[in-house]
């Protein structure tokens, strides 16, 4: 039999301080067979490590010797796409706020922010405007080009 098997659990279940009786009580895992299991005389299955690793905090690969750290495994977090979640946004202000928190929650660095920032412009920035004094339709001199030559202003 692995002792360090029965050797995990024992210190698994005193440091969440609880007595082979407490935890028969929460799993229905008769305490003399955790005494056994504790003491290397048998092994708990699949389902029963399971049992144990959830109710002591700690992860099976632990309890069977695959790893030192007792801490339990963290779910792993999907990354959002951050584009996406940006450009949901319905105003230019959303968007701004939806950039504020991925800085703040993700740590975005300034590439990224500012990626975001463009795309989150360009998608809701204005048509353009026909600039002060004129009106729609009316377009300024420049707005077909500048005058280079003399012949240019003659041919208009």
């Amino acid at each position: 039999m692995n002792m360090l098997v029965g050797v995990r659990l024992k210190k698994a279940r005193e440091a969440k301080n609880l007595t082979q009786v407490q935890v028969r009580a929460l799993t229905n895992i008769n305490n003399k067979t955790l005494s056994g299991y504790e003491k290397g005389v048998s092994e708990p299955d699949i389902d029963t490590l399971k049992t144990l690793a959830n109710l002591y905090e700690t992860s099976i690969d632990y309890l069977v010797g695959n790893t030192d750290d007792p801490s339990p495994p963290q779910p792993k977090l999907e990354k959002p796409s951050f584009e996406e979640y940006v450009l949901a946004a319905p105003t230019l202000g959303d968007a701004a706020h939806r950039i504020a928190e991925l800085r703040n929650r993700y740590c975005i660095d300034k590439e990224t922010f500012i990626r975001l920032s463009g795309m989150a412009f360009d998608k809701h920035s204005l048509p353009e405007s026909p600039g002060p004094g004129k009106t729609s339709g009316q377009k300024s001199k420049a707005a077909g080009g500048p005058t280079i030559y003399k012949e240019d202003e003659e041919k208009k």
